[in-house]
């Protein structure tokens, strides 16, 4: 067994001690003194399965301004492969959580869906936890560089990235809108869209990935997003990006020159759809039809639509959308950013 004490002045003075073999639970026990806490306090960082999930929810609510998609996925990401979560307890109670999802092939680790208890704001705790995934987890062999997507709201990496910590990879402007059912029917049955507009396979995903021309326009950063994930643009990652709540369409040919990445997911505020945009906006109201479709499989009510674009195409898309009258929503947050860390 290893002993390393970790002491930040003032409001936090952690003794962890790190196991070599990790249990069957994958936890850390730790001893804490912290401003707020009693010496007799047992905090331990664990290992999520599907079964802790009131647990995790229980941490916080209106996380992300209430467009947390945790909820409604959680049961499902927590059991792939590539997905891992991580909690802090304090005496049994979830009081922080994170996921670390590896993406590329595992040469990158995404943090995501992190979260802290109010309570427990200003005490380390998540700190605690990022050292352990950065022992446990971020070690490992294949693992090259960390990647984070985060919102305007998110003042500790906004402090993070202009200090050099993170590099900027990608900056997107968010608008959002609401529109309920009967107006995405009427749209999509009376909105046409042409024949080079079409919903993406994987088939044609690969053929994308593969086009240099088409990702040096579309996708100069070399990363593609979708559902606050960042994928390198590879056949490995195809799997990950396409699910059932997901839809992919592209405008062009013989070339794609749009192309548009749309999840589905239930949050706190209601039926929620993020919308990624990549390339040649004209064609945006044609992709939201098939958006649309894809939303009323599972939308009988009123729909947040959040649209993710490069800030010079905001103006413009919503200018197009707002020909159908949509109603403005304010999601919370204005700007996200992709930052990511090399880890070798």
């Amino acid at each position: 067994m290893v002993y390393a004490k970790v002491r930040w002045r003032q409001t936090l003075n952690l003794k962890l001690r790190w196991y070599d073999t990790l249990k069957s639970d994958d936890s850390m026990e730790l001893s804490a003194n912290k401003q707020g806490m009693s010496d007799s306090d047992k905090t331990k960082i664990k290992r999520v399965s599907s079964t802790d999930y009131d647990d995790v929810m229980s941490i916080r609510s209106a996380v992300h301004g209430g467009f947390d998609y945790l909820p409604f996925t959680f049961k499902s990401l927590i059991t792939q492969s590539h997905n891992k979560g991580y909690a802090t307890l304090i005496n049994g109670k979830f009081v922080a959580f994170c996921m670390v999802s590896k993406v590329d092939g595992g040469e990158t680790i995404v943090t995501r869906a992190s979260r802290v208890s109010k309570r427990y704001e200003g005490r380390g705790l998540y700190k605690a936890l990022t050292l352990f995934m950065q022992k446990h987890v971020f070690s490992e062999g294949t693992v090259t560089s960390h990647a984070v997507v985060y919102s305007d709201a998110n003042q500790s990496m906004l402090d993070k990235t202009s200090k050099g910590e993170f590099t900027l990879l990608m900056k997107r402007k968010v608008i959002g809108y609401k529109i309920d059912y009967d107006k995405m029917s009427v749209i999509t049955n009376r909105t046409k869209t042409t024949k080079n507009t079409r919903t993406l396979y994987e088939v044609d995903i690969i053929t994308v990935f593969k086009s240099r021309s088409v990702c040096s326009t579309l996708f100069p950063q070399e990363r593609i997003m979708c559902n606050f994930v960042p994928y390198r643009l590879t056949d490995r990652n195809i799997p990950l990006i396409l699910s059932e709540v997901s839809l992919i369409v592209g405008t062009g040919d013989p070339e794609l020159s749009f192309i548009t990445c749309g999840v589905y997911y239930l949050s706190e505020n209601g039926h929620t759809y993020i919308l990624e945009v990549y390339g040649n906006c004209n064609f945006i109201r044609e992709h939201l039809v098939l958006h649309f479709q894809h939303a009323l499989q599972y939308c009988l009510k009123e729909i947040d639509i959040l649209v993710m674009c490069k800030e010079n195409d905001a103006d413009k898309i919503d200018i197009e959308i707002k020909e159908w009258q949509l109603t403005n929503m304010d999601a919370g947050f204005k700007t996200v950013f992709l930052v990511e860390k090399k880890m070798k």
